[in-house]
């Protein structure tokens, strides 16, 4: 109970922001793919049921906090650890590595902060969007609020190959965008473009973890119309 309940104060923290998703390949620098591993396993240990796989790595000074019932403590080394890594990251954009940028950035989407958002340079993070990395243009679509400026941006990553670029679109112009905007040719042509990199099982499969799926019957969720807490 006590783990359930510091898992929704962390997520408190960490807002789950359901258009940002990190392609699986990208390609982070060791020493900031080394301080996302650390966060990773806040998160493992915070989500991990009795009846999962033990073999899944944890922290364990935060596995052992749970298990002794100290959540004033256990909440407390959660924010240092945030903390740490905010720190971190800046450090090393300060040292010139672009790929912190980008982790700070999809840090800052993935816990909806907006004052964390704007204090980021998008300088580093706009010249790998130019040198064709389409992470960073998922990003940077990701961080503007409106419609003129996240659509071609969106529209850049998707055709840099950014499959989760490529999905968001098919649902922009199928249904999220204003009815003015939307547009079924264009809607086919990006969910045609995810297809063709994921394979059509492996795009259906993707597509029904974020909607209803019911004997092979389709339809999506009009997530802008859930309200937002």
């Amino acid at each position: 109970m006590l783990q359930k309940i510091i898992a929704f104060l962390f997520l408190s923290i960490f807002c789950l922001h359901s258009t940002v998703a990190q392609a699986p390949d990208y390609q982070f620098s060791p020493q900031v793919q080394q301080a996302k591993d650390q966060v990773q396993l806040i998160f493992n240990t915070l989500f991990q049921s009795d009846d999962e796989n033990q073999n899944i790595k944890v922290d364990p000074t935060l596995k052992q906090l749970l298990s002794e019932n100290k959540e004033v403590k256990a909440k407390e080394y959660i924010d240092q650890q945030q903390n740490l890594f905010l720190k971190q990251m800046n450090r090393y954009i300060k040292q010139g590595d672009p790929t912190a940028s980008v982790a700070l950035l999809e840090f800052a989407l993935f816990s909806q902060d907006s004052a964390l958002k704007e204090q980021i340079d998008l300088k580093l993070i706009q010249k790998l969007s130019n040198q064709k990395d389409a992470y960073a243009s998922y990003l940077l679509a990701q961080y503007y609020s409106t419609t003129e400026q996240y659509i071609p941006l969106l529209e850049k990553a998707g055709q840099q190959g950014s499959v989760a670029a490529q999905m968001t679109l098919a649902d922009e112009y199928g249904f999220r965008l204003s009815v003015e905007q939307q547009d079924a040719k264009k809607a086919e042509f990006w969910a045609n473009k995810a297809k063709q990199n994921l394979g059509e099982a492996a795009y259906t499969e993707q597509k029904c973890a974020l909607a209803n799926c019911d004997l092979e019957e389709f339809e999506m969720v009009d997530f802008s119309k859930i309200p937002q807490q």
